[in-house]
């Protein structure tokens, strides 16, 4: 039986190889000039799929529906080619990708393709007026973009007709719930080749502590800090780090290292042996899972967009949002106990490496556009 499995697994990936070459556009909301999660996400699929041979474009637009513009259009095509922000400085584009920054998302400015992979709510509606030749539309939902006060509107573009797809089980279900449609799961995953484990679980120094810093609120960096701080009182030795793409926080106490947009962010992550996230909300959080990637124990709130991979007491230690206390109190608990500390550790490096995956994030990628295109034949 396992044979079995084993040849329509193998059936299956010849099938996928031998896919057609595409030409796929990917569109942005806009020149992304500082490292983003949402739009690292998109450079991967396209650095992924020109690997694979498809022709991949990626769009990036100066205008978007429902967004006022406060500067004349020909000024944001010319600071935009200032800052030379057409290719993104901080993610290693592959050459053979096409990188433009574009006008609108239109008939006029997108080519015409087989597949086009769109993201964020208000690009949706441009793309669901796009002509048929521009290619079959899937656009990927990243998270659930209410902070930008149009909610009615956000949810109203999981109805328009096009193809969703969701990175993370909760929006799945929120994007079924809204347009009484099946979504299509696309599960993010992690580049293992550059997050990975270096320095063994027992030889981390164990009052080690790292997270993402950010001005977002919804991020929850407020509660970080706060934690940070009631660890210090009870543990003077602990070493704590954070990084993000912000300057170093004025308020951030001098016993706390920081890194802005660090050069080898993986070897800072195997510097520690606690990351910690205070997020209030997220699609699908990036820095956790890779964290795990490389040997961290993850001590997390219980939110959506941990639950794909944060597995409470066998992958992670979950606590309540806005709650510094908890946090706190659960990283103690790593501290107190290093065979729970590098237990965790150990579960939820191979979770994510045996489940988030690039190559099986693109194969299902292809693979419901093939689904899609049987519907249209």
């Amino acid at each position: 039986m396992e044979g079995d499995v084993e040849r329509n697994d193998i059936s299956s990936r010849q099938a996928f190889v031998s896919m057609q070459l595409l030409r796929i556009n990917i569109i942005l909301p806009f020149p992304v000039t500082k490292p983003v999660g949402g739009a690292k996400v998109m450079y991967e699929f396209a650095n992924r799929l020109q690997a694979l041979g498809h022709r991949v474009t990626v769009l990036h637009s100066l205008k978007r529906p429902f967004k006022e513009m406060r500067s004349p259009l020909w000024f944001k095509r010319f600071l935009f080619w200032i800052r030379r922000a057409q290719r993104p400085h901080w993610f290693p584009l592959r050459p053979e990708c096409r990188s433009l920054i574009v006008d609108e998302i239109s008939d006029e400015f997108v080519p015409d393709g087989d597949l086009l992979l769109s993201t964020w709510w208000q690009m949706s509606y441009a793309v669901a007026g796009l002509s048929p030749q521009k290619g079959i539309r899937i656009n990927l939902v990243q998270d659930f973009e209410h902070w930008s006060g149009q909610v009615p509107l956000v949810k109203d573009s999981y109805r328009l007709p096009l193809n969703h797809a969701a990175i993370s089980r909760w929006l799945q279900q929120l994007i079924q719930t809204e347009s009484r449609q099946p979504v299509q799961l696309l599960p993010l995953a992690i580049d293992t080749d550059r997050f990975y484990l270096q320095t063994a679980l027992t030889d981390r120094f164990p009052f080690s502590v790292i997270s993402l810093y950010s001005e977002e609120k919804r991020k929850g960096s407020q509660y970080t800090v706060q934690a940070l701080e009631l660890l210090k009182q009870s543990y003077p030795q602990l070493q704590a780090t954070l990084f993000g793409v912000y300057p170093r926080p004025k308020q951030l106490p001098t016993w706390i290292q920081y890194h802005q947009r660090p050069a080898d962010l993986a070897k800072i992550y195997n510097d520690h042996a606690v990351f910690m996230s205070a997020s209030l909300g997220e699609g699908w959080a990036l820095p956790p899972a890779e964290a795990m990637a490389c040997g961290c124990a993850v001590v997390c709130t219980d939110i959506g967009g941990h639950a794909d991979y944060a597995i409470n007491e066998q992958t992670a230690l979950l606590v309540p949002p806005e709650n510094a206390i908890a946090l706190a109190n659960a990283v103690q608990r790593l501290f107190e106990q290093a065979a729970l500390r590098i237990a965790l550790s150990a579960q939820a490096e191979q979770f994510i490496k045996t489940h988030f995956n690039w190559e099986r994030s693109v194969e299902a990628l292809l693979q419901y556009y093939a689904a899609c295109q049987k519907q249209y034949l």
